[in-house]
């Protein structure tokens, strides 16, 4: 089972897999950009009981990784005036 998304205007693909233990792993994908300046990370849960969980980590680790991008339209140094 797929699932796609998008979370802060990138695409998220969620896959979902059960393993032998009968638990729940998510392959998570993300893509942000356009073109050559597209790039994309994944990440892989770890086994959970419940797919829910494993979503859940997945989504939490996908966000992290979105927090850490810089946006370069904008400088972090402020000209005072």
């Amino acid at each position: 089972m797929t699932k796609d998304i998008i979370i802060a205007g990138c695409a998220v693909r969620l896959s979902y897999d059960r393993t032998a233990g009968n638990r729940w792993t998510v392959h998570a994908t993300v893509r942000c950009g356009i073109g050559e300046k597209a790039d994309e990370q994944s990440v892989v849960t770890a086994p959970f009981e419940h797919r829910d969980s494993a979503e859940r980590d997945a989504l939490q680790r996908i966000s992290a990784l979105l927090g850490q991008q810089t946006d370069r339209s904008h400088s972090r140094v402020r000209n005072w005036a």
